[in-house]
C-alpha cells in the first residue's frame, strides 16, 4: 500500500471511492473468506474540530439509532437525529483557491445543539430517571458531574450537578448502564481517586453516590461487564502502581463492590476492551499494545487449584481502598461484632468521625458500611468484654480526649460510642487483652497525666449488661516511656506466666509487661528494661514488625523481630530476653516490614512469609533438611505500608486466609480457589508495513457469532478489519481513511486520527456499521 506523507490530510473524504484517491477502497486481505462482508462507500457529515465523546443511542425513540458528542469549540453537545431515509443527501462542496479542503456533508442525519458553555471531557447518555426517554451526562472542570434530563416534548432539561471529587479529562470515564440488574441503569464514573456509583431514587433523581476508593494512577478505560459468570456486571478499569494493571471490582450478590483484583499486564496498553464470549465461566478481553500496536487476546477464568502450601503463596490479593490517601495510616479492629461466627473488620480514617465496618458473610467481606463516630480517631480495639457473642468496638480520639464503646444492634447500626470513664489522665491507646483466660476480654489503656503515664486494665462491673459501668482491675506507672506511644499489643510470650503487654513507643525500645506469676494475671511488671536484646534489637519496630510464634516447638512463644536483612527470634525465660534463632531475607538490604508464620498441623513452624515494601514482594522461606529456614522464592505483591496482619481460619477445613492492614487499604488473602486468574491467549500482529493500531472496537459484522474487530492506526490513518473465527482473528480487508497535503498549514486536529471508533446498526437495515470521528467531521462506513 502507497503511504504519503505531509503535514496535514486533504480531508478529500468520499470522491473516488475507486480508491484513487483518499478514502480508497477496502482492499480484502484473504481471497477465499466464505461470506465476506464489506461496505459501501462513505458517507460524511460536517461538525468542528474540538469534538469528542461519540455515542451512539436512539435519542428520539423512533426505532434508529441516533448520535450524541461533545463539541468544545462551542461548548456545546451536538445531537444528530438519523433521518427515516438514510438515503445519501446531494453533497455540499466549496472549494478554496488557497487551500485544498473541500467541505463535505451527505450523512442522512440532522443536528440539534445543546448549549453547555464550559469545555467538557466525557459524555453518557441512557435512561437515568425512568421515564422512558434517553438523558445525557457530561463530565467537565467547571462542574465535575451535570445530568440533563429529556422532557416529553424533546427539550432538554437542567437536573442535576455533581461536586465533590475531580472528574478526569479524558474520556471512556463514564458509563449508564444497568449494573445490578433492576432495569434500571445507574450512573458509573471513574475519577481519579474513585469509582463512584450513582442509583436512581425513587422519584428519578439520582441519590449521591456510592464511592469505592482505587489504588494505582492515572485511572482509565472504565469498562462494565459480568466478569465472573454470575450474572452480575463487575467495574473494570487500568491503573497503574508500579506496573500497569487491569483491575476488576466484583460486584456482590448482597449489592455494592468488593475489592480490587489486580491483573498485571506484563507491557503497557492503549486499552482493553471486553469480547463477547460463549464461555460462562470466564470473561474474554482483547488489549492493544502500547508500544507495538499488536493485540493480545486473553480471558479472566476461576483458579481451580491451589499452588502454594505458604500463607499467601500463589494467592490473588484481594485489595480494599478504604479512603483516600491520608497522612495519617488507618486504625484497625477485628472483632464479630454482629454475632455469626465470622470475625468482621472495623476500620478508622484518623482524618474523619466515622467508623466503617466490614461485615464478613460466608468467607467473604460484604461492601462497607459508614457509622458516626469519634474525630480523629487514634487507637482501635474490639474484644468480648460482655457475655454476648457479639464483640464491642472501642475507639479512642486523642484530639477529643474520648474513649467509648460501640454495639453493633439489631437494626444494623454500630451504634455511637457510649463514653467509659477509666482512671484520671488522658487516655492515649488502648488494646483488648484477656489476661484471666476466663474467655472475657479486658481493656487495657495507656493514659497520661500531670504524673505521667500509666496503664490500667479495666472491665465492666456486670458482664451481662451493656450499659454497665467498668472497675479498674490494674493500674501501675510507666515511668520507662518518655513519648506518646503508638500502639499496645497483646503478647503471649511469657511461657508459663500467660499472656502479657508490649507498649511501642516512637524511637524507642518498647515496653515490656508480663504477670507476675499465673495466678496474678492482674498483677503486671516491666521486664526485660536493662536487657541489651531490647535496647539493640527491638528498638524503633512498630507493632507490625513483632510477631509471635512457637519457634522450636517446645511449647512456648518466641517473639519474632523484623529487621533489616532478617527476622530474629528472641525467647523471654527466667526473666531475660535471649535471642534463639534467625531468619535471612532475600537480600542484606532487604527492610522487612512484617513476618507472618506458616504452621503445620502439628503445630510446628514450617516457614516464613516476608513482606518486602521497598522490593514490593513477599518471600517465602521454607525449613530444610538441616531444620534452617531459608529463602525459597518471592511474588510480586505491589505496593503495601503494612501495620498489622491477622490470621483468618480456614472454613470447613479449607485454607486459612490472611489480613495485611495498610495506611488506606487493606488486603485479603484468601484461598486458590477463590482467586481469578489471567489466561493469555493468541494474538494478533497485522502484516502491513509500518502500521501499529492505536485502538479496536468490536462487532460481529456478519452475525455468525464470532467477534469481528475495527483495528486502526490513528498515526498513519489506517484501518483494517479482523474477521473472527473459531481459531481466532485474521484480516479481511484494509484500507488507508484519508490521503496527506503536503502544501496544508491549517488546524491539524488531535494527534490520532481517526481519534473514536463506534460500531452500531447507523442506517437501520438490521446490520452493523461503524464510523469514524475524524478531524472536523464524522465519517460513516454502511455495510453493503
Amino acid at each position: 500500500m502507497m503511504k504519503q506523507t505531509g503535514t496535514f490530510c486533504a480531508l478529500f473524504w468520499a470522491m473516488c471511492w475507486s480508491g484513487l484517491t483518499c478514502g480508497g477502497s477496502p482492499a480484502l486481505a484473504a481471497e477465499n473468506l466464505a461470506e465476506a462482508f464489506g461496505f459501501a462507500k462513505p458517507q460524511v457529515i460536517k461538525l468542528d474540530w474540538s469534538t469528542r465523546a461519540l455515542q451512539v443511542s436512539d435519542l428520539n425513540q423512533d426505532g434508529r439509532m441516533d448520535l450524541a458528542l461533545i463539541n468544545n469549540d462551542t461548548a456545546q453537545i451536538e445531537l444528530l437525529y438519523q433521518r427515516e431515509a438514510v438515503e445519501a443527501s446531494e453533497a455540499k462542496r466549496s472549494l478554496q483557491r488557497d487551500r485544498w479542503e473541500p467541505q463535505l456533508s451527505d450523512a442522512g442525519f440532522d443536528v440539534e445543539k445543546i448549549t453547555v458553555g464550559f469545555p467538557m471531557f466525557d459524555l453518557g447518555v441512557g435512561d437515568l430517571n425512568g421515564d422512558g426517554r434517553v438523558d445525557l451526562a457530561y463530565t467537565a472542570r467547571d462542574v465535575p458531574l451535570t445530568v440533563r434530563l429529556q422532557g416529553e416534548q424533546g427539550q432538554w432539561l437542567s437536573s442535576q450537578e455533581f461536586d465533590g471529587f475531580d472528574a478526569l479529562g479524558w474520556q471512556s470515564t463514564l458509563k449508564v448502564v444497568d449494573v445490578d440488574g433492576d432495569q434500571r441503569p445507574e450512573l458509573v464514573l471513574l475519577t481519579a481517586d474513585a469509582v463512584r456509583v450513582f442509583t436512581p431514587g425513587e422519584a428519578g433523581e439520582l441519590q449521591e453516590a456510592d464511592v469505592y476508593f482505587l489504588t494505582g494512577e492515572n485511572p482509565f478505560n472504565l469498562e462494565v461487564v459480568d466478569v465472573t459468570g454470575d450474572g452480575l456486571a463487575e467495574i473494570c478499569y487500568i491503573t497503574t502502581e508500579g506496573k500497569q494493571s487491569l483491575v476488576v471490582r466484583e460486584q456482590l450478590s448482597a449489592g455494592g463492590f468488593g475489592a480490587e483484583r489486580r491483573f498485571i499486564l506484563e507491557r503497557p496498553v492503549r486499552m482493553c476492551m471486553p469480547l463477547r464470549s460463549s464461555e460462562e465461566s470466564s470473561q474474554h478481553f482483547a488489549s492493544v499494545d502500547s508500544r507495538s500496536g499488536a493485540l493480545e487476546f486473553f480471558k479472566i477464568a476461576s483458579a481451580k487449584e491451589s499452588h502454594g502450601s505458604l500463607p499467601l503463596e500463589g494467592v490473588q490479593a484481594q485489595i480494599y481502598p478504604v479512603f483516600e490517601q491520608v497522612q495519617e495510616g488507618a486504625y484497625y479492629a477485628f472483632g464479630d461484632i454482629n454475632g455469626d461466627g465470622e470475625r468482621d473488620l472495623q476500620v478508622a480514617n484518623p482524618a474523619g468521625a466515622e467508623l466503617m465496618i466490614f461485615l464478613k458473610e460466608k468467607g467473604r467481606f460484604l461492601a462497607s458500611k459508614s457509622f458516626p463516630s469519634f474525630s480523629a480517631i487514634s487507637s482501635l480495639t474490639a474484644g468480648h468484654f460482655y457475655e454476648s457473642k457479639q464483640a464491642a468496638v472501642v475507639a479512642l480520639s486523642r484530639e477529643e480526649k474520648n474513649l467509648g464503646v460501640s454495639q453493633y444492634d439489631a437494626s444494623g447500626r454500630l451504634s455511637f460510642p457510649r463514653l467509659i470513664e477509666i482512671g484520671a489522665g488522658e487516655p492515649l491507646v488502648c488494646e483488648a487483652v484477656d489476661l484471666d483466660g476466663d474467655g472475657r476480654d479486658e481493656l487495657a489503656i495507656v493514659s497520661e497525666s500531670k504524673e505521667g503515664m500509666q496503664l490500667v486494665v479495666a472491665q465492666p462491673a456486670q458482664r451481662r449488661h451493656a450499659s454497665s459501668a467498668w472497675e479498674i482491675v490494674l493500674q501501675m506507672d510507666l515511668p520507662g516511656a518518655r513519648r506518646k506511644p503508638t500502639s499496645l499489643r497483646a503478647m503471649d510470650i511469657f511461657a508459663e506466666r500467660g499472656p502479657g503487654l508490649m507498649l511501642f513507643v516512637p524511637r524507642e525500645a518498647p515496653i515490656l509487661l508480663a504477670p507476675k506469676s499465673a495466678d496474678t494475671p492482674y498483677e503486671l511488671e516491666l521486664v526485660g528494661e536493662r536487657s541489651s536484646v531490647r535496647e539493640s534489637l527491638l528498638k524503633g519496630l512498630s507493632a507490625a514488625q513483632v510477631t509471635v510464634v512457637d519457634v522450636d516447638g517446645d511449647g512456648s512463644n518466641e517473639l519474632v523481630a523484623a529487621r533489616t536483612g532478617f527476622a530474629r527470634a528472641i525467647r523471654y525465660r527466667a526473666g531475660q530476653l535471649e535471642m534463639v534463632d534467625q531468619f535471612n531475607a532475600r537480600r542484606n538490604s532487604d527492610a522487612v516490614a512484617t513476618v507472618i508464620p506458616s504452621l503445620d498441623s502439628e503445630g510446628l513452624l514450617q516457614g516464613l512469609v516476608f513482606y518486602v515494601p521497598k522490593e514490593g514482594e513477599l518471600q517465602f522461606l521454607s525449613r530444610g533438611q538441616d531444620g534452617v529456614l531459608r529463602y525459597q522464592h518471592s511474588e510480586d505483591a505491589g505496593s503495601m505500608a503494612v501495620s498489622g496482619w491477622s490470621k483468618l481460619p480456614g472454613r470447613a477445613g479449607g485454607q486459612d486466609a490472611y489480613l495485611l492492614y495498610g495506611d488506606d487499604r487493606f488486603w485479603y488473602f484468601t484461598a486458590q480457589a477463590e482467586s481469578w486468574t489471567r489466561e493469555l491467549g493468541t494474538g494478533f500482529e497485522t502484516e502491513l508495513e509500518d502500521v501499529y493500531f492505536s485502538h479496536i472496537a468490536e462487532a460481529d459484522f456478519d452475525a455468525d457469532g464470532h467477534v469481528d474487530i475495527v483495528a486502526v492506526d490513528g498515526t498513519e490513518h489506517i484501518v483494517e478489519i479482523l474477521r473472527g473465527s473459531g481459531t481466532g482473528v485474521q484480516s479481511q480487508m484494509y484500507w488507508e481513511i484519508f490521503e496527506q497535503n503536503m502544501h496544508y498549514q491549517g488546524r491539524t486536529g488531535a494527534k490520532l486520527e481517526p481519534r473514536q471508533t463506534v460500531v452500531a446498526d447507523l442506517n437501520h437495515d438490521g446490520r452493523l456499521d461503524f464510523a469514524f470521528l475524524i478531524h472536523d467531521r464524522i465519517i460513516f462506513y454502511l455495510q453493503e
